[in-house]
């Protein structure tokens, strides 16, 4: 078995590149009709298959007799190629190679013809080339003789300038899909004669994240111990999802369970992946809620077990999630999350509205005419659950709207004006009666509203 899979399971032709059909498709289209531009950019995730992409591209244009748009592996420029010793190709990484100097310096070398006809400058990490480099990039783009052909390949496209994109022509990589990265690393252990379940590939694949490199690295990794199986691939995946799904379960209920789980996760996660790791989980189950999404039978059940124990609070918890962008100090907002659970904050309220047919308050506890109010009623989430979607939706637009009509009344509430003096006013003589008014101060408390408790 080789030591290299994913060397040695490289794409080589254009039809073993994974999930890029329609990529695929016009470059062999461009490769047959031999209509070249100056310049292309492949950008996408990471292990989608751009690099490899750029360099079937580039050796299939230098192939001596190209099969089907293919290179044909054989001849002298193929043969040359793969041993890296082609006059006719260049490949560079940014990350290392990106200054202004070495943009001119590559330039320089690039308007001499070499045998070919044809030369080929591939940049990988296009995205680490910097301001000064892109620059001197733009004018080569600008006067590109017909020869010299750029292949830009990048993670990051925003982080290219404008005018060198306006020059280049765009393909976008997609992840690949698990069943195809399944696929695959079956094939592979299939060739390589390696024992394996097929749930543990399955779940190989689905951990890849549709980066088919990472999944053959790991599959390598994994087949070191010998057959492939389903308890030694969940191992090596530790995500704690289990244990932060405890953490969650226990908002509001047990604060020392929620922070055992806490210091258990974060001895091997850092913050941010605790905070999307909680996002991700939170808003697996408001999409539970109402049906949505495809999940594992696993991520099916926390899903499930979320909605049972938090209900449509789940919705107002991934709303305070995503406002907050990111979690400052997790202890404590922890702290603050289990304070808002235990007081039922994320629970939707029942507040009357106004009922816009004669603007008066409509009663909550008025039922002598249930048909015209338009109150939210107090509904427990089993009472929710067996409405139609629809009116759960109805609902939580009402719980919202009402939610702002009180934070509009409590703004209104407060003065224009400090009631008193500012040298009079204990604690606040730092205040400037020009800059910060009294709305503003109360506006501006911890999370607004007093933290919103």
């Amino acid at each position: 078995m080789s030591n290299i899979l994913d060397r040695k399971y490289r794409p080589s032709i254009f039809g073993e590149v994974l999930g890029q059909d329609p990529v695929i498709d016009v470059l062999k289209a461009i490769v047959c009709k031999k209509l070249y531009r100056s310049a292309y950019m492949f950008e996408g995730p990471s292990g989608t298959g751009k690099t490899s992409s750029g360099r079937i591209f580039s050796k299939a244009i230098l192939c001596e007799s190209p099969i089907n748009s293919d290179p044909c592996n054989k001849c002298d420029s193929c043969v040359l190629f793969d041993k890296e010793q082609h006059f006719g190709y260049r490949e560079l990484d940014a990350a290392t190679v990106g200054g202004k100097d070495d943009m001119v310096r590559l330039r320089d070398e690039a308007y001499s013809i070499p045998v070919s006809g044809k030369r080929i400058i591939l940049i990988d990490e296009a995205q680490d080339i910097s301001s000064q480099g892109q620059d001197a990039l733009y004018k080569q783009l600008e006067e590109c003789p017909d020869h010299l052909i750029y292949i830009f390949c990048t993670t990051e496209p925003e982080k290219i300038k404008k005018p060198l994109r306006d020059r280049c022509v765009e393909f976008s990589f997609s992840k690949v899909s698990t069943s195809s990265i399944f696929n695959q690393i079956k094939l592979i252990c299939d060739k390589e004669n390696i024992s394996y379940e097929e749930s543990a590939l399955q779940h190989i694949a689905e951990n890849a994240g549709g980066h088919v490199r990472s999944a053959i690295k790991n599959l390598e990794k994994v087949s070191c111990l010998g057959a492939i199986t389903e308890n030694i691939v969940r191992s090596m995946y530790k995500n704690y999802d289990e244990e932060i799904f405890e953490m969650l379960k226990f908002l509001g209920k047990d604060l020392k369970k929620v922070m055992e789980m806490y210091k258990k996760v974060s001895n091997h996660l850092s913050s941010n992946e605790i905070y999307n790791r909680i996002l991700a989980l939170v808003n697996d189950g408001a999409n539970f809620l109402y049906g949505h999404g495809d999940f594992s039978s696993k991520r099916r059940e926390m899903a499930s077990h979320l909605r049972d124990i938090h209900g449509f609070g789940l919705l107002e918890f991934l709303k305070y999630l995503i406002e907050h962008d990111r979690f400052m100090n997790i202890e404590s907002d922890l702290l603050v999350l289990h304070y808002k659970f235990g007081a039922q904050n994320f629970v939707p309220k029942t507040i009357p509205i106004k009922d816009n047919s004669n603007n008066n308050q409509v009663d909550i506890n008025n039922n002598n005419n249930l048909q015209q109010n338009t109150t939210v009623p107090i509904l427990s989430y089993s009472e929710l659950s067996k409405k139609s979607i629809k009116e759960r939706c109805e609902i939580l637009r009402k719980q919202r709207m009402t939610q702002k009509s009180e934070q509009a009344q409590e703004t209104e509430n407060v003065p224009e004006q400090w009631p008193l003096p500012k040298e009079e006013r204990f604690g606040e003589d730092s205040l400037d009666d020009e800059i910060l008014s009294p709305q503003d101060f109360t506006r501006d408390l911890v999370g607004g509203r007093g933290g919103d408790f």
